[in-house]
């Protein structure tokens, strides 16, 4: 999964000018969590054109032996269709 992420950062040809995922919401039960929020991404591309995206998100994680916790699961929704 790091692996597809660094991909994609690395190859965009639009820089984020701004990036806000607040989480609005943590249940926690046994050795899983669920945290849900919002976000907001500000991006401009390379002819200085920018867009506005918000959109949901959702983590599913669970607990390790050790005490750390691991994502099992990461989904995001735009809140409008994508052009």
């Amino acid at each position: 999964m790091l692996g597809s992420y660094k991909e994609f950062f690395e190859g965009r040809d639009y820089k984020v000018l701004e990036m806000s995922e607040p989480a609005t919401e943590v249940v926690h039960f046994g050795d899983w969590a669920a945290i849900r929020g919002t976000g907001k991404e500000i991006t401009e591309s390379k002819d200085e054109q920018r867009s506005t995206k918000t959109y949901k998100w959702m983590i599913l994680s669970q607990k390790q032996d050790d005490g750390s916790w691991k994502m099992k699961w990461d989904i995001f929704n735009f809140d409008n269709p994508l052009k």
